[in-house]
């Protein structure tokens, strides 16, 4: 296809089956991962209904035409004497050439849905087809099974281990278009194809229906013969859907009653997803509260196909309030329009510039609405107050809230202003995230009323992380990394973890010590300061060539050693061990990234120190031992922690935006 076509919003860029089984081929053989979606009615109809649907879908890398009305809504315009744009392309049709082309290619293959009874006969029918084919597994989900849990990721991390490449989800809509985008993020080298009840039919668990009942466009006539208590009601709301695109809708158009033509997002095109921020701050500032710095990261690492208008303050007096200003963020371009002028008194969430802001943004509404142009736009907020002029403006709002009791370091006003407030901006918003998980369940607990939109978005680290380095193990020194502890951290357990180990290691080890605190002021440190090398607060760079020659990261003081540095460690490809946190909900992503098995391993202190720092030195000459039979792979550790850095979790962000803007009217210049 020469550009991705739409329907009702969501775009489709796989034309045919030949297109893509060669374009799947490609990606799998080289280990490029993938989710591949075949969208059908009754997809379109929870599309409308399911916000993590359409981010899974606006995700998507293949997408393509799952029966004849979704291929003719594709088409529409097309001259009768053009050849379809789009051929019907379902999951049933493409497992048997992809497992062909993956037995040709030395691609291994896993079966994920289904049941397991209807898994072993698909294998067995799969490999009587291809007997080159290199089953590396599958497995079936209990009922009830959460393509967004734990048991989830647990799952995909399965899969990942088995080093399958090309990986077939049969779990039903939406379930399975959830589990392969979250798949997909957690391990980019997998490529998901969602098939529906295609390995039932491989299997005879169910009848697909003839060629010839196929070829007339009446498989729907046979399935719902076989299934009606299940299908009536699903049909129905799938026609009432292709009345409304075909007749009803069309028809308001031409009235000028309804909404212009349903253009999906074009991710081949120039940018068309306006994104504005509203907030209290000029983007040229150099603030590094959490709100600024959450702002930053999202002009910095905005997807391509993502403009950004900025609406906000100017702090040094050289713009003219109301007008355009072009800027950039890391050679990042945006447009920033000022509509009030900050003094260096004010407070970044005062009430007195949150007042000015809001009567700026009313000044300049209309150079705001031509400025974000004709197409679909959402805003995004970091504060409560500013709420009311998203709805003003007439846009769609993602509100982020970013930590402390009240939500965000805001408001100085009273309590039952400020709460409110807080209520209107969450009663508003289109989806509400939360930049740490204890806020997100202090935030549902609040305003349970609002429970389905809030999300956790966890993982705020700086996002520019090591690569992944092979470990050098030649001389048999074993390199341990560790921060130095803030004040008041007591540091005896680093020092007793590598007495332990100098005494199992006959000697061979080594500490390096990473950050600004003095580790003479330790107790005991002499005993190891021969060993030790120290290394000031480093940026990226400077954190890769401090790992790269370490082997292992030793956390004990979760104060210090905060997500941040696992991250780096762990994108470095080095593991760590640490201690498991005690009654701390803001160290989630830290249990989730170090106690998954290849992230390294957890222990518990208890109250005898000795014995902690003999359990952690035990385990790490374990550690040590499967890192020099290459059972430890470094870059295995680098996708895990890519998957939480700052940078993947924006995705989601960026998702929420996306499906806003699906379902958004236009932004009309005034």
């Amino acid at each position: 296809m020469s550009a991705p076509l739409s329907v009702d919003g969501q775009f489709i860029n796989v034309a045919s089956l030949a297109g893509a089984v060669a374009t799947v081929r490609a990606r799998a053989a080289t280990g490029h991962g993938f989710t591949f979606f075949t969208l059908n009615l009754d997809h379109l109809v929870k599309l409308r209904d399911h916000a993590g649907f359409r981010d899974a879908y606006r995700a998507a890398t293949f997408v393509s035409a799952d029966g004849w009305p979704v291929a003719l809504l594709a088409g529409r315009g097309a001259s009768r004497r053009d050849p379809p744009p789009v051929r019907v392309t379902t999951g049933a049709d493409l497992v048997v050439p992809l497992c062909a082309t993956a037995a040709a290619d030395g691609v291994p293959v896993y079966l994920f849905g289904a049941t397991a009874e209807s898994l072993v006969e698909a294998a067995a029918v799969l490999r009587m087809a291809s007997p080159n084919l290199d089953i590396r597994g599958w497995h079936a989900p209990p009922f009830g099974f959460d393509p967004l849990s734990p048991a989830a990721d647990a799952d995909a991390d399965r899969i990942a281990a088995s080093g399958a490449r090309l990986v077939f989800v049969a779990l039903g809509a939406p379930k399975q278009e959830l589990f392969a985008a979250r798949a997909a993020m957690r391990h980019p080298g997998l490529g998901l194809v969602c098939v529906g009840a295609a390995l039932d039919f491989l299997s005879g668990a169910q009848v697909r229906a003839p060629r010839l009942v196929r070829t007339a466009r009446l498989e729907w006539l046979w399935r719902l013969a076989h299934a009606p208590k299940a299908l009536t009601g699903r049909y129905a709301r799938c026609a009432a859907l292709l009345f409304s695109l075909t007749t009803l809708e069309p028809a308001l158009r031409r009235l000028g009653l309804g909404h212009g033509p349903d253009d999906g997002p074009d991710p081949t095109g120039p940018p068309c997803h306006s994104l504005c921020i509203i907030d209290t701050m000029d983007p040229r500032s150099a603030e590094t509260g959490r709100v600024a710095g959450w702002i930053h990261r999202i002009l910095r690492h905005r997807p391509a196909d993502v403009s950004v208008l900025f609406v906000g303050t100017d702090a040094v007096g050289d713009c003219a309030l109301g007008v355009v200003r072009p800027l950039e963020r890391d050679g990042r371009p945006f447009d920033f329009l000022p509509v009030a002028r900050s003094r260096g008194d004010d407070a970044p969430a005062g009430p007195g510039l949150t007042l000015r802001v809001g009567l700026g943004t009313l000044r300049h509404r209309r150079a705001i609405r031509r400025a974000l142009g004709p197409g679909p736009a959402t805003a995004d907020l970091h504060r409560f107050g500013l709420a009311p002029l998203a709805r003003l403006l007439g846009l769609p709002a993602i509100q982020t809230i970013h930590g402390g009791d009240r939500g965000e370091a805001s408001d100085r006003s009273s309590g039952f202003v400020r709460t409110l407030g807080e209520r209107l901006a969450l009663r508003w918003a289109t989806a509400i995230v939360c930049a740490d998980p204890a806020v997100a369940r202090r935030m549902a607990a609040r305003f349970p009323g609002d429970l389905p939109k809030v999300e956790p978005l966890d993982g705020a680290v700086e996002p520019c992380l090591p690569r992944a380095h092979p470990f050098a193990c030649d001389d048999g020194v074993f390199r341990l990394f560790a921060a130095t502890p803030d004040a008041g951290v007591d540091p005896t357990l680093v020092v007793a973890t590598v007495l332990a180990l100098r005494a199992r290691l006959e000697g061979r080890v080594a500490l390096h010590l990473v950050g600004t605190g003095d580790p003479d002021s330790w107790p005991g440190f002499a005993a190891i300061r021969d060993i030790t090398w120290r290394h000031d607060g480093a940026d990226a760079d400077g954190i890769a060539r401090i790992l790269a020659p370490c082997h292992a990261g030793l956390a004990v003081a979760f104060s210090q050693d905060r997500p941040g540095l696992l991250l780096a460690g762990l994108a470095g490809g080095r593991p760590f061990g640490a201690l498991r946190p005690a009654g701390s909900e803001a160290l989630e992503t830290v249990e989730a990234l170090v106690d998954a098995g290849t992230g390294g391993f957890l222990v518990e202190r208890g109250a005898d120190t000795s014995a902690a720092a003999d359990r952690l030195a035990e385990r790490f000459v374990r550690l040590w031992d499967a890192i020099r039979q290459g059972r430890v792979d470094p870059e295995t550790l680098h996708a895990r922690a890519a998957y939480h850095v700052v940078a993947g979790r924006l995705g989601r962000l960026f998702a929420r935006h996306r499906a806003a803007q699906g379902t958004a009217l236009a932004v009309t210049a005034a």
